[in-house]
């Protein structure tokens, strides 16, 4: 039930994605005004995790997920309206509104897994997750730009809200998920904190999926490089080709990369390093592409380098943070690497802005993942 639910959740969040792009691209030509979408669905999660964190680790995480979802599908019927009037701040707004209830939703989801399988199952079932997730990036975008293209922006909004419902429902079939805490137990988010200042090498790898989105704004990109960039390509069909295309190669990454490391920990913190160093070359490829397939190419292979990022380093954690503190490590965690996604992703959209070509942007930002070079290889050096 709990991956049915993921499963279905996903799919609506790239139904969004793509209408709300293709609606600030109606509203506006400008390349910030489309990144800031990106900065709205990822930058709340930060503001909110000193909250999330607590509420995580002292209420019934299965009632947090129903009520989250649930109050994502109605503010996607908002949109509906939103997009009608033609309010871009109030679009920005209700984006917003979206990421903070993600932003509850995603913690409690990392916090239930290690309660709902085995210790020696994590790399596994992370790697299910970044799976279902790759998979509902592949599906969902390829679906929602064609929907979008063909029915409009407004029948993504409503599909989008279903499928809200529809995870909520599934999340409903769970047995309670109360948290591992009691009355006695220290809840509070400095909490967290201190325990990872006394663990360096914890802290470190709480860091990796942040270092990660140093470069996010590559990403934040994609909106660009299918939407008129090379000649003939432009569009929601195009735009949602271009998402597909990273989804299949996330999905390549989360999947086969686990198959062959298998629950080795050494041999995943090794592999970190050797994944960040990989972005860092098909980052520089990118920016070199002259034509709408190279770029197909190079994003696939940096999602296939992200999705082998996010399980071994999600699984890491997970095996190596007390059970009590996973809500508020989590929060931490996501919240770090949503931040850094939107100063990225702003970043990006205010150099084209200014007047550098996509190409160029993703060239100045090409370097930025040589620090988890270096983080992920204390950790290695630190925890082998």
């Amino acid at each position: 039930m709990f991956f049915c639910g993921q499963l279905v959740s996903f799919l609506g969040d790239w139904f969004t994605t793509i209408a709300l792009y293709s609606t600030v691209a109606e509203l506006t030509n400008s390349a910030l005004a489309l990144t800031l979408v990106l900065v709205c669905k990822t930058s709340p999660v930060f503001l909110i995790a000193p909250i999330a964190g607590p509420i995580v680790d002292r209420v019934d995480r299965r009632r947090l997920l129903m009520m989250t979802d649930v109050g994502r599908g109605a503010l996607a019927l908002v949109f509906v309206g939103l997009h009608h009037l033609g309010n871009l701040p109030a679009i920005y707004a209700c984006a917003t509104a979206s990421t903070l209830l993600a932003g509850l939703a995603i913690p409690a989801k990392q916090a239930v897994l290690p309660r709902i399988v085995a210790a020696n199952a994590y790399s596994a079932a992370n790697a299910m997750g970044g799976a279902s997730w790759a998979g509902m990036l592949t599906i969902g975008a390829a679906i929602g730009g064609t929907v979008t293209a063909l029915l409009g922006i407004d029948a993504s909004f409503v599909i989008d809200a279903a499928t809200f419902g529809v995870s909520a429902a599934f999340f409903y079939r769970l047995p309670p998920q109360k948290p591992p805490t009691d009355a006695s137990d220290n809840t509070n988010f400095t909490a967290a904190l201190r325990y990872l200042r006394a663990n360096p090498a914890l802290a470190a790898q709480a860091c990796i999926k942040t270092c990660q989105c140093l470069a996010g704004g590559v990403f934040a990109l994609i909106p660009l490089f299918g939407g008129g960039l090379f000649i003939g390509y432009e569009g929601a069909l195009w735009l949602g080709a271009l998402y597909a295309v990273r989804g299949v190669g996330t999905l390549v990454g989360t999947l086969w990369f686990r198959v062959l490391v298998r629950d080795n920990h050494n041999i995943m913190r090794l592999s970190l390093v050797g994944a960040f160093a990989g972005q860092v070359v098909v980052y520089w490829l990118l920016a070199h592409a002259t034509s709408f397939a190279e770029a197909c190419v190079f994003y696939s292979l940096s999602g296939l380098l992200q999705g082998l990022v996010w399980v071994f380093a999600g699984t890491l954690l997970q095996a190596g943070v007390d059970p009590k503190l996973h809500g508020r490590v989590f929060a931490i965690e996501f919240g770090g690497l949503t931040l850094t996604l939107a100063l990225s992703s702003m970043l990006a959209g205010a150099f084209v802005d200014a007047g550098l070509t996509p190409q160029e942007t993703v060239l100045m930002m090409a370097p930025l993942p040589l620090v988890g070079v270096f983080v992920a290889l204390y950790v290695y050096l630190a925890q082998r």
